[in-house]
């Protein structure tokens, strides 16, 4: 049980990190830089740390054989948010702030061009339709991401405790 305990363990550390620099970018660095473009770079490091925690519930639930896993990743997502979502504290409102996170992730990631207008970094896609990301919406999901790296890194103690 060791190594797989450590896999989660370096997953959910290296979550941490990814959170530690999206906060540190969003409440030291941009209010001094105020160039909207951190806020860019924070978003994928939430992204980041908001996949890893995701993956290792996932993991974990699968382990202690709570639920089946699938070879495509939006029917992961349903299992996460029908079976696992609420053993880790997430509510509806939180469902919505995961989705959000994940969608600007990967409207981020898709995007041809991004720049920053009035201190608000501005994604557009391909169909020519914009996504504002502003210090106050960022600091939102911050919030919710500690959050939820809290909760699993408290219940997976407990789990891993049992074991």
């Amino acid at each position: 049980m060791e190594p797989i305990y450590r896999k989660f363990l370096d997953s959910l550390v290296e979550a941490e990190k990814a959170w530690k620099s999206a906060d540190y970018l969003v409440n030291v660095t941009f209010p001094i830089v105020k160039d909207p473009k951190l806020l860019i770079r924070a978003l994928e490091s939430l992204d980041k740390e908001t996949r890893l925690v995701i993956s290792v519930i996932l993991q974990v639930e699968y382990l202690f054989k709570r639920i089946e896993l699938a070879k495509d990743r939006e029917e992961n997502m349903i299992v996460f948010v029908k079976r696992c979502a609420k053993r880790y504290g997430i509510g509806k409102e939180d469902e919505g702030l995961i989705k959000e996170i994940l969608f600007l992730g990967r409207k981020h990631k898709e995007s041809g061009f991004e720049f920053g207008k009035d201190g608000k970094a501005v994604i557009l896609d391909d169909f020519g339709n914009s996504y504002q990301l502003d210090r106050e919406k960022m600091k939102t999901l911050l919030k919710f991401g500690y959050g939820l790296l809290e909760n699993t890194n408290r219940l997976l103690s407990c789990h891993f405790r049992k074991v």
